[in-house]
């Protein structure tokens, strides 16, 4: 603190005046400087970080370099191959296809026993752990396997829980079956149900007929034409069906049906089998 005496010059007064003013004046450049500097800093760090977080963001949202030819193969893939993990198809049924060879091996790795019998050249096969308990038998395997000289020939559904791939299930009426196929189903009466109540009711997958079988007798290779070149081996339906009534016909082919005997069709599915024509057409099965 300064302290002027009474005694002080004008001339000394005005000098001291003037030097502190001329330091106020510094101090105050200093602190501007100084603020100015720190302001620039500031906005420096701020662009900084924003420039960082736009980096950061770009490298969140950049997405991976896809390989477009394996992601069509994928979806291809995904479109194409039929899964019959869960559903009977013309490929199969849980992990065993049509004309695939069977050994003692494969039965035991899927869990399948094999029936007892004799006839090594046919016999059946199924899951144990899929069964159902029947009204009329009891415990039944809800799902057989036929093997025809150590191939997969024909799949066998007895269980209403067991998805058909053509939505008719075991149960179904025959009403429904006719519309799932537009009518064009070969009709043949069992041959020990004289009076009609048992029949089959035969769809032809993958094929067309050139020229029908006799009664009894099997269609044979040249008989048919495929569908599809791709396809190994010809694959038919046959609904068995039960509570029918006798018609005019023990045989009606799926181009022969005329709205009467349609409408005397009656009775519902009682078990559905799908494989080759071999396989369809034996009557006795592997007896």
């Amino acid at each position: 603190m300064l302290v002027f005496t009474q005694g002080s010059s004008l001339p000394t007064i005005k000098t001291v005046l003037f030097t502190i003013v001329l330091l106020g004046t510094a101090q105050l450049i200093v602190g501007c400087d100084s603020q100015y500097s720190s302001s620039n800093n500031i906005t420096a760090q701020t662009d900084n970080i924003g420039e960082n977080t736009a980096e950061t963001d770009n490298v969140h949202i950049k997405p991976a370099p896809i390989n477009s030819a394996a992601a069509n193969r994928a979806q291809a893939n995904e479109i194409v191959a039929p899964s019959n993990d869960k559903t009977v198809n013309p490929s199969g049924y849980q992990k065993l296809s049509f004309g695939q060879v069977i050994t003692p091996e494969l039965l035991n790795k899927l869990g399948l026993i094999k029936e007892e019998t004799d006839n090594e050249q046919c016999y059946y096969v199924n899951n144990p752990a899929l069964s159902y308990m029947d009204k009329e038998y009891g415990k039944r395997a809800s799902v057989l396997y036929q093997i025809i000289d150590n191939k997969v020939a024909l799949i066998a559904i007895q269980a209403p829980n067991i998805p058909f791939y053509t939505d008719i299930n075991v149960g179904h009426a025959v009403t429904e079956v006719m519309k799932e196929h537009n009518n064009k189903l070969t009709y043949e009466v069992d041959k020990y149900a004289v009076n009609g109540d048992y029949y089959s009711l035969i769809a032809n997958v993958n094929f067309e007929v050139i020229k029908e079988p006799q009664l009894g007798e099997s269609l044979k290779d040249e008989n048919i034409k495929m569908n599809d070149k791709k396809d190994e081996l010809p694959i038919q339906i046959e609904y068995h069906i039960k509570g029918g009534q006798k018609l005019n016909n023990y045989r009606i082919n799926s181009t022969e049906w005329t709205a009467d005997n349609r409408s005397l069709l009656k009775g519902e599915v009682e078990s559905i089998d799908i494989g080759i024509p071999d396989a369809i057409y034996s009557v006795e099965g592997c007896s």
